[in-house]
């Protein structure tokens, strides 16, 4: 803090009056505080952006559920095998295309499907088809689910319809048979 002393106050016109001399922030001081202000951002941002990223593959992982049940229940329902078809470009599966009481599921915005492997059975590369049996059964499969940032696998089994998830590459393969 620098300090003044009144001339006249020594002259005996009373005490001697201090001042402070105003001083603002310099540019560089700004600089700094609005560099630590835009990182501070940009990491919250990211952070944000992962939690949205795993939220929209877990719903992503609920639709394939639903779809690999919807497929189940229809076959032993109607007492036939029934196809489900797997628009990778679109991101719908589909339960029995052709018949009348058809079900769509839709993958959340911004989700994809960029894989499926059906153990040593080879798959279309824009739609695949999954044929579950009279008693519900179906063959074992798998599909890999996309954002931007993330990628998991999520395998079917086929006899039971159970999912399991976060597979990598070569376990898929191991568990489809293909290694």
């Amino acid at each position: 803090m620098v300090c003044c002393v009144d001339i006249n106050a020594e002259a005996g016109r009373g005490e001697p009056e201090l001042r402070s001399a105003n001083r603002g922030f310099s540019l560089i001081e700004l600089i700094v505080v609005l560099v630590l202000m835009a990182v501070l951002a940009s990491l919250a941002t990211l952070s944000v952006r992962g939690v949205i990223a795993r939220q929209r593959l877990g719903r992503a992982v609920e639709v394939v559920e639903q779809f690999d049940t919807a497929l189940r229940r229809s076959a032993r329902d109607q007492r036939r095998q029934v196809a489900g078809v797997i628009d990778r470009g679109r991101g719908r599966l589909t339960v029995d295309p052709s018949g009348d009481q058809s079900r769509m599921f839709t993958l959340p915005r911004q989700v994809s499907i960029d894989a499926i492997r059906f153990g040593p059975v080879s798959a279309s590369r824009q739609g695949s088809q999954v044929i579950a049996n009279r008693d519900g059964s179906s063959p074992s499969y798998a599909l890999r689910l996309t954002t931007a940032e993330t990628r998991r696998w999520v395998f079917l089994v086929g006899g039971s319809g159970q999912v399991v998830e976060d597979f990598n590459d070569m376990a898929v393969d191991l568990a489809l048979g293909m290694r």
